[in-house]
């Protein structure tokens, strides 16, 4: 029964990995849609609260309010409300 249980232990073995794995990427890709949020989730304008369904606009279609906000330094794009860049640091 020496090789039987051999084989046995390694399905167990190869059936907790595949587990593990499993929840380790269900948890990984959680995390990443609360770090950055949810790409299907409908934006509101800061100022008039309107949906706003396309993610690339850089003003609101509703009342012209800027959507986002520039780091000086490193010229990348933040939602109105981000306090920091994530590159440099800077005060937006």
């Amino acid at each position: 029964m020496g090789f039987l249980d051999n084989v046995v232990n390694k399905v167990k073995d190869d059936l907790s990995w595949k587990a593990g794995q499993e929840i380790s990427s269900g948890i990984a890709g959680g995390a990443k849609k609360a770090v950055k949020g949810d790409p299907n989730a409908k934006k509101k304008c800061p100022k008039c609260k309107k949906q706003i369904t396309d993610s690339s606009l850089k003003f609101c279609p509703h009342c012209g309010t800027k959507l986002f906000v520039t780091c000086g330094k490193c010229n990348i794009d933040y939602p109105v409300g981000t306090k920091f860049c994530t590159q440099c640091g800077g005060k937006l």
